[in-house]
């Protein structure tokens, strides 16, 4: 999900400030999908502005905070928004490039360490179980509010992504647990060199 996107759809809304785009983003678990930090987030805004689809709107200070300035999307900016919205609804092929660190790491591993292998994927698994939980808790958070469906479908999905990554991490551990017991219940016949030698006479 493109940050700019992101930026642009939450200012269709209402005009915002920096902190409340960035409220908005872990409110609606659009942190699970992108990194809008702080530095991100501005040098996204300034972008947008320099393209001229958002601009400032008005400063507002409250009480000791300092001033926040509280941008607004363009005419533009809305045109260029529901244009890439309308062409993603439709892009099949941008959802196969996907990176997944530990896909790329598995594919290249050539260690013999069965155990590093297996507290690899312990961490990887704990933290998915935390991943699933906090999206749990986020979808019942929601089912309270009065949310559009699209917007509860992108809870529903992240969490079936969670449950489908916890029961595959779940699964490679007890297949690699399989192997091992099969390798030490069989192990390889040993290799007899003195029947070797006579056997080459």
């Amino acid at each position: 999900m493109s940050v700019q996107l992101v930026i642009l759809g939450l200012l269709s809304e209402k005009p915002r400030h920096g902190y409340e785009l960035r409220q908005e983003v872990e409110r609606r678990l659009y942190a699970t999908f992108i990194n809008l930090s702080g530095g991100s987030l501005y040098y996204n805004l300034g972008q947008l502005e320099r393209a001229g689809h958002v601009e400032k709107a008005w400063a507002e200070q409250k009480g000791r905070y300092p001033t926040r300035q509280v941008y607004q999307i363009t005419a533009t900016g809305e045109a260029y928004l529901h244009t890439e919205l309308r062409r993603l609804l439709f892009d099949t092929d941008a959802r196969e490039k996907i990176f997944d660190p530990l896909n790329a790491a598995l594919a290249l591993y050539r260690q013999t360490d069965m155990q590093e292998l297996r507290d690899a994927l312990l961490v990887q698994l704990a933290w998915a179980r935390r991943r699933g939980e906090w999206v749990k808790q986020q979808q019942e958070y929601w089912e309270t509010k009065n949310i559009p469906l699209p917007q509860a479908k992108i809870i529903e999905h992240g969490l079936e992504h969670w449950r489908a990554e916890i029961r595959w991490l779940e699964n490679f551990l007890q297949e690699l647990e399989e192997s091992e017991l099969t390798a030490t219940e069989h192990p390889p016949p040993a290799h007899d060199s003195s029947t070797k030698r006579i056997a080459s006479r």
